[in-house]
């Protein structure tokens, strides 16, 4: 009876020791790109605050966004002052209602931007990033710091990610000037049903259009 007590304790002990087991940044990293590879829609709300290290100014601004893959977005800036990105798939849209200004690119120009490679499923992380860093935190978030490879226009990025599924809760950049850009999310929806007329844009007449070209960017 005592040996059979004492072999249930080693075995408990055993278990809680696996349960206990951190997990390792490339576990956590093979979890967000999993996540965001069978991920096929998102739709939630933002919040954004830049850091500017000259002057130390903090810029804050906020709102809603949508995307359906491949190619599909709508990122709306409702404060400070309105800025809309849209992508049908062909062209993004940049719309600043301020400057009554359209700069229009390519998706695969776009979408190689960091947050918007990051949701599209695109980023490639575990080839693009090196991991500096990786620590369990409360609640069954990880945070994860990682440097580019090859990416001159950032010097680091950190997630906030669910360590189970691997969904990005948060995402702080630096770039090469130490200006840092944070970025939470909230309220996700994950696949939710979205109306593609969220995903239609219209130029609005009498603004000044900016078109990308072989050449650069061309009034």
């Amino acid at each position: 009876m005592v040996r059979v007590m004492v072999y249930v304790l080693v075995l408990c002990l055993w278990v809680a020791n696996l349960k206990a087991e951190p997990l390792s940044p490339e576990t956590v990293l093979n979890r967000v790109e999993n996540f965001y590879r069978r991920v096929t829609s998102l739709s939630g709300s933002f919040s954004q605050e830049v850091y500017w290290r000259k002057g130390y100014e903090v810029e804050a601004s906020g709102g809603k966004f949508w995307f359906c893959k491949p190619n599909l977005l709508r990122w709306e800036y409702r404060y400070p002052e309105k800025l809309l990105i849209v992508s049908d798939g062909k062209k993004v849209y940049f719309y600043s209602e301020e400057d009554q200004q359209v700069l229009i690119l390519s998706p695969k120009k776009a979408f190689s931007r960091i947050v918007l490679g990051l949701l599209s499923g695109k980023a490639e992380l575990a080839r693009r990033f090196e991991i500096l860093f990786g620590s369990p935190e409360e609640n069954g978030f990880y945070f994860l710091e990682l440097r580019p490879r090859e990416d001159e226009s950032i010097s680091r990025i950190k997630l906030k990610v669910r360590a189970e599924s691997g969904e990005i809760r948060e995402i702080w950049y630096w770039d090469p000037l130490g200006n840092l850009t944070h970025l939470a999310l909230e309220d996700l929806k994950i696949n939710p049903k979205i109306d593609k007329q969220k995903f239609v844009f219209e130029i609005p007449k009498g603004v000044e259009i900016v078109e990308e070209t072989q050449g650069g960017l061309q009034k």
